[in-house]
């Protein structure tokens, strides 16, 4: 087999279990048990039951079972509506923050919103904006720190970076791939030196032939493989840097 076709397919391996990792991908699920749930605490609020409904929206949040991101979102909806009804404006506000949390597009409906509640909206959309800037930027600061200090552990060994983002299969793939990389360059530093000692040594012209042939065969694989090392070696250092940590990614909680 020739070296541009063990690289062909060394590449081709290495895209593949590259995709097989970008797979890994998190999505929420809605039991029948939660849709009902949230039917039900709607329903209580529509029908002027406050407390059932209050009371019923907080078990259920504290149980954190099986709900979607828009079924907390709509039970947290429902407890500011329902704190506000008791004129508890400070949890109408704090349970309006969780709601924007979980859905930032809500706004208040001019038409089925009391001008109480739209105003305690207001307030709240107003805290949420300060602790989410707040909360962008401690974010942002401590992703540039962590992606530092991986990049700088990716400079001792390609892969090491991504272990410490929480990527461990990106990481052992850089580090095999930067591994073998490695010891294909080598073999083949070996090799060529005795390559080309035995092409010049050689007299009789089908031995100049078979020597030549497999001298330049050596010598294609001490540049395929040594690119291969200076790219093997580099991309990790760079994703490292610039990629966000796996833990950070958008999760659908």
């Amino acid at each position: 087999m020739s070296p541009c076709r063990i690289v062909w397919i060394f590449v081709h391996c290495l895209w593949f279990l590259l995709t097989l990792s970008s797979l890994y991908a998190q999505s929420s699920k809605t039991t029948p048990d939660s849709l009902n749930i949230v039917q039900q605490v709607v329903e209580l609020y529509e029908a002027g039951q406050i407390s059932e409904a209050e009371r019923i929206a907080l078990k259920a949040i504290e149980a954190q079972d099986g709900f979607s991101r828009y079924d907390k979102f709509e039970l947290y909806r429902v407890l500011a509506f329902c704190a506000i009804a008791n004129d508890d404006e400070t949890n109408g506000i704090r349970y309006f923050i969780q709601a924007l949390r979980l859905n930032p597009n809500l706004s208040p409906d001019p038409i089925t919103w009391s001008p109480k509640v739209r105003r305690v909206f207001e307030q709240a959309r107003a805290e949420y904006l300060k602790i989410s800037t707040e909360e962008t930027r401690q974010r942002v600061a401590a992703e540039a720190e962590l992606c530092r200090k991986a990049s700088l552990k990716s400079l001792y060994l390609p892969g090491l970076g991504q272990y410490e983002k929480e990527q461990p299969l990106k990481g052992a793939i850089y580090g095999a791939v930067f591994a073998l990389s490695a010891a294909v360059f080598i073999y083949a530093e070996v090799n060529l030196p005795k390559a080309r000692e035995r092409y010049r040594d050689a007299q009789l012209w089908q031995d100049i032939n078979r020597e030549y042939k497999n001298y330049r065969k050596f010598y294609r694989l001490e540049r395929i493989s040594g690119a291969m090392l200076v790219i093997s070696y580099t991309v990790p250092f760079l994703d490292a840097l610039w990629w966000k940590p796996g833990k950070n990614t958008s999760e659908e909680n």
